[in-house]
């Protein structure tokens, strides 16, 4: 046993009933630990549920699959479905259960993060829901169901390995806890192995149960079909319910579950063991080299009975049935192997082991065979239960013998192996199976009236059943102990046995048998087994056989002297059978009766080795004959000291008897029949390599009498006072344990009060620093309100200071304001008298300038008068010159004279620039315009071409001269042509710039004004230029200006007021300054009333409008 494997944890009760004198007794003993009680069956109903939903798994994969037509639909999509499932399952148990093994061992042990009870609860939980709603999926999404319903068995199958590693960690705390005494007397039976064994026979009878459910709930759900149709549709439905109420159940169950905090050895994976176990010679072969044969062999069984469980729903369909026959079939199956493993022990027992187990696998093999030829249901049916028992006895048989191939220190280990690569056969064959009856499909053969039509399923039972056969041959060819007695005789012979008596232990006493081939050392464990024994109190009775008696001695002396070689064989076997009848009544059967320990080399099972295997004897009618010679007495334990004939033969150091001077072939079969009766009443014997060094021999033998022994009164006592002295030694450990705890308390109170104290001093110093820091603090506060005071203080004083000087400033600027509002209301007011001064002169000189303008006017009209009267007197005088000149006889006509004053007209020229703007064209006689030559105005008009009647100069004739000096004048000639440059044309006055005067009335020629131009084109010409402010307003988007203009704003006496300076303009002295534009056109207020200047200086023009006086 590894360190690993030892137990670390335990309850505190003991369970004295607990005599572990056999492994079925010690695991029967388990069942009696209450909490382990609830665990176990916890694991049986989350067992059932889980291979329950396994099995409703794979038929609702079934319906999916032919409702899709999943993988090709069709036989082989529907095998492949069904393949899929298993695979999600062992891909599930492979990873969490293998790969990921160390990381989920760490998530549930003691200190960690997960609660082993509380881990399996969520994992039925999870596995109930699941199952629940798997049978909805069809209904929910038929397009995806064969997806999730692969997912579901996934996560069942993760769910159910967290499970389990939550249970193999939890399960060891709830062990029997070892005895006060320990082991002082005998040593502590192995809880671990019979925990292990428990574990596996629950998990093997879960599948057979399963089934058993299956059929139940199929049977339920048809019933129900008949009334619910969603029931006839979904035959699994009732089944996956009753997975569900499983799960709930063991939930339920573990709710209630109380596990120790302690620490408990790691889980195992399933493939631990997987390789073969070694010895320091190399691989353990075994005593007679059957381990590398037996353990495939058995496992092969298995994977056998796993692939035709996997094809059962195939094979089941094919049938023409449905979810009951597929339990049925599957019951049979697992079922058969549970009652199989149950009854070998008891199947035959004079048959050899080794025959006994080819014989089970041909069985199974033939049965498997025959199942898939026949098509009747039920026979079909029992051919499968007897395929499962023959699985059953194989796999009961094949253990029985590997247990025998190997000693007590190495049999866990290859238990564990055998275990591990059953395992790995069952998952291949449950993943192989459907593939290949996906592969081999149905097939169908007509002869006649012989048709042969059978699915892949059929062909692959038949196809494992053959292969089982060459297996029990090769079984049979390498391992068989009794080659040269035939099988058919053997067999007939153990199953014509007849009646036998009653074989018992003794009631009283404790019977020990040495049995062995010569030389293998039986005489001298006898004498160091007794010795041991007697040491430990009991009465010890070590005897032999043949010659224990006097009677007994002489038949010795016949058995085994060499001079009796032609001794028959039947003669010899009743001369043993007579010594052996005298032997146990004299002196076994009082030894026993008295309570003594009886110790005998060699028994019946020696005349059945011997004489059966031995000679040429049944083995049988040697068992029969010695059993009725000894009244059914069987030893309580069977010691076999197996050693091979060669190593024996070494040991010899006298000369031999005749028995030992028997051929090596008879030896060699002698130890085959010792080997045989060991296989088949494993329970009773206890093999031991012989070989071995005799101390070594003599500790196993011993360890397997410690745990069969019964106590010696000595023993009793020793137990008692052992007990008595561990219980004074854990009172005594209590009472220093309680004096230790009451001294720490002691010492802790003083401490807690040392600490007080301490704690005292460190309250009041930090009190007293608290105090003097608030101290601090109050005056720092304080100095901080008299520098916060101080500083206030001095900020009103400058307040104050700046108050005042604001004040004082204010007072100063406000006496500047005074000052200044004072100097300018003076300066106001003598502006005030300059600008009324200014406007009565203005007044003055506006009233001049009108006077002189209506004088210009009037003189101007007078001179248009003329000027009017000249021309006719010159369009007259033209006519007569005109007449005259038609007339050449006739004599021109003499001009008349010209005036002098009256030779120019003095015309006053009015611009239209200047009739706009009101200038004035009055003044004297020096601002006469003079027109242009006419030659000017008629080149002008030669080059623009043609001019219209408004620009023809009229050609005024010369008034009549006055008596006077005109008398002196000459008369002018009439104007030749070219003449026009000496002679004043007016310029062409057009329609535009022709001023329209108004009908003067009469004496009102001094108020007549000159009106500007009116024009025809657009009415905003109307209004005089520079009435408006020029401005050129922006562009719009598209090019165009607008032609709104700013209207000027104009005061109540209609006097333009003037735009105010803006804000941000500064005033300074140089703004009273004329400018340059003052100065040459005068100022806006010289321009409102003519022309003005210093002095009244004539010949300066104003910029402003002319206004009617």
């Amino acid at each position: 046993m590894t360190r690993a494997e030892q137990p670390t944890a335990h309850t505190t009760a003991p369970d004295d009933a607990l005599v572990a004198d056999s492994r079925e007794r010690a695991v029967r003993s388990l069942l009696r630990r209450p909490q382990l009680k609830r665990l176990w069956s916890a694991q049986l109903v989350s067992g059932v549920g889980d291979t329950l939903s396994l099995l409703v798994l794979v038929l609702l994969v079934l319906q999916s699959a032919i409702a899709e037509g999943a993988f090709g639909g069709g036989y082989r999509g529907v095998a492949f479905a069904v393949a899929t499932v298993f695979a999600a399952r062992v891909l599930a148990a492979l990873l969490f259960g293998a790969v990921l093994l160390g990381p989920l061992t760490s998530l549930t042990a003691q200190e960690g993060p997960l609660d082993r009870r509380w881990t399996m609860v969520g994992a039925d939980g999870l596995r109930a829901a699941l199952m629940i709603i798997a049978p909805l999926w069809i209904d929910w999404t038929p397009d995806n169901a064969l997806a999730v319903l692969l997912v579901t068995a996934f996560v069942t199958g993760v769910a159910e390995r967290l499970w389990t590693v939550c249970r193999e960690s939890a399960a060891p705390a709830l062990l029997p806890a070892p005895p006060p005494e320990g082991a002082t007397v005998r040593p502590l039976p192995d809880h671990l192995d019979a925990l292990r064994r428990l574990s596996l026979r629950t998990t093997f009878l879960a599948v057979p149960l399963a089934a058993a459910a299956l059929v139940v709930a199929a049977l339920l759900n048809n019933l129900l079909g008949t009334g619910v149709a969603w029931f006839d549709q979904h035959q699994a439905a009732l089944g996956s319910y009753v997975a569900a109420g499983l799960f709930a159940a063991s939930l339920s169950v573990l709710t209630y579950l109380e596990l120790p905090a302690t620490r408990t050895p790691r889980a195992r994976s399933p493939l631990e063991g997987l390789r073969r176990p070694r010895t320091v010679t190399g691989v353990d072969k075994g005593r007679t080299g059957a381990i590398p044969l037996l353990v495939p062999a058995c496992a092969g069984v298995a994977g056998a009975i796993a692939a035709a469980v996997s094809v059962s729903v195939l094979h089941a369909k094919d049938l023409g049935g449905g979810p009951v026959l597929y339990g049925l079939l599957v019951l049979g199956l697992t079922g058969g192997v549970a009652v199989g493993i149950r009854t070998a022990p008891a199947l035959l027992p004079s048959l050899s082991r080794r025959r006994l187990l080819a014989l089970a696998i041909a069985v199974t093999g033939i049965a498997l065979l025959a199942a898939g030829l026949v098509p009747d249901v039920t026979t079909v049916l029992l051919i499968v239960t007897l395929a499962g028992v023959g699985a059953g006895v194989a796999a009961n048989t094949g253990h029985t013998l590997l247990d025998q191939e190997t000693e007590d220190s190495r049999r866990a280990r290859t238990t564990e192996h055998l275990h591990a690569m059953s395992r790995v056969f069952i998952a291949l064959g449950a993943l192989i199976a459907p593939l290949v009856a996906a592969l081999i499909g149905p097939h169908r053969l007509e002869n006649g009236k012989f048709v042969f039509a059978h699915g892949g399923a059929a062909f692959t039972f038949m196809l494992v059943g053959a292969l089982l056969l060459p297996v029990a041959a090769l079984v049979l060819a390498k391992v068989d102990d009794r080659s040269g007695v035939p099988l058919r005789q053997d067999l007939k012979d153990a199953l014509l046995g007849g009646d036998d008596p009653v074989t018992a232990p003794a009631a009283n006493g404790f019977f020990i048998a040495l049995e062995g081939g010569d030389g293998a050392g039986k005489s001298t464990q006898a004498e160091a087994l007794a010795e041991w024994i007697r040491a430990k109190g009991h009465e010890v009775v070590l005897t032999r056989e043949p010659g224990a008696t006097p009677v007994g001695k002489r038949l010795r002396s016949i058995l085994l002297d060499v001079s009796s070689a032609g001794l028959s064989h039947r003669a010899e076997a009743l001369l043993y059978a007579a010594d052996r009848a005298e032997h146990v009544d004299t002196i076994v059967r009082p030894a026993l009766e008295r309570g003594a320990v009886v110790i005998t080399d060699r028994y019946i099972d020696s005349s059945v080795a011997y004489q059966g295997a031995g000679r040429d004897l049944s083995p049988t009618e040697i068992a029969r004959i010695n059993r009725w010679a000894t009244n059914g007495l069987v030893p309580h334990l069977t010691v076999l000291l197996d050693v091979s004939p060669e190593t024996a033969r070494e040991r010899f150091t006298e000369a031999p008897d005749r028995l030992e001077s028997e051929p090596a072939e008879f030896h060699a079969r002698v130890r085959a029949g010792f080997l045989t009766l060991a296989a088949s009443d494993p329970g009773r014997y206890l093999v031991v390599d012989a070989g071995q060094e005799p101390e070594a021999v003599t500790t196993v033998i011993r360890h397997r009498l410690d745990v069969v022994l019964p106590l010696s009164e000595a023993e009793i006592k020793a137990q008692e006072e052992a007990r008595r002295k561990a219980e004074e030694e854990a009172r005594r450990k209590a009472e220093e344990e309680a004096a230790r705890k009451a001294e720490e308390e002691r010492l802790e109170r003083e401490r807690q009060e040392q600490l007080a104290k301490l704690r005292a001093e460190e309250e009041e110093r930090k009190r007293r620093e608290l105090e003097e820091a608030q101290r601090r603090e109050a005056e720092r506060q304080a100095e901080e309100a008299r520098q916060r005071a101080e500083e206030a203080r001095r900020r009103a004083e400058e307040e104050r200071q700046r108050l005042l000087a604001e004040e004082k400033a204010r007072a100063e600027e406000e006496a500047r304001r005074r000052a200044e509002e004072e100097r300018r209301r003076k300066q106001a007011e003598e502006e005030a008298r300059l600008r009324a001064e200014e406007e009565a002169r203005q007044a003055r000189l506006r009233a001049e300038e009108e006077a002189r303008r209506l004088e210009a006017q009037r003189k101007a009209e007078e001179a248009l008068l003329r000027a009017e009267e000249a021309r006719r007197q010159a369009a007259e005088a033209a006519a007569a010159a005109d007449a005259a000149a038609r007339r050449p006889s006739t004599p021109l006509p003499t001009a008349p004279r010209v005036v002098p004053d009256a030779a120019t007209v003095p015309t006053p020229v009015v611009s239209p620039e200047e009739a706009a703007r009101g200038t004035d064209t009055r003044g004297t006689d020096d601002e006469t315009t003079v027109l242009r030559p006419v030659r000017e105005e008629r080149a002008a008009r030669d080059t623009r071409g043609a001019y219209p009647d408004s620009e023809v100069t009229a050609e005024l004739p010369q008034p009549p001269a006055v008596a006077g000096p005109a008398d002196e004048t000459a008369v002018l000639p009439q104007v030749p042509a070219g003449a026009a440059d000496e002679t004043a044309v007016l310029p062409p006055v057009s329609a535009d710039e022709t001023a329209e005067l108004p009908r003067v009335a009469p004496g009102a020629a001094d108020e007549t004004a000159v009106l500007p131009p009116v024009r025809d084109g657009d009415p905003a010409d109307r209004v005089p230029p520079g009435f408006f402010r020029e401005e050129r307003p922006a562009a719009g988007p598209d090019g165009s200006e607008p032609r709104t203009r700013e209207m000027p704003r104009i005061d109540a006496d209609g006097t333009p007021r003037r735009r105010p300076r803006p804000d941000w303009a500064e005033e300074t002295p140089l703004d009273d300054l004329p400018t340059l534009a003052d100065e040459l056109l005068g100022s806006y207020d010289e321009g409102q009333y003519g022309d003005q200047g210093d002095g009244g200086e004539p010949g300066r023009k104003g910029r402003g409008r002319g206004r009617r006086g």
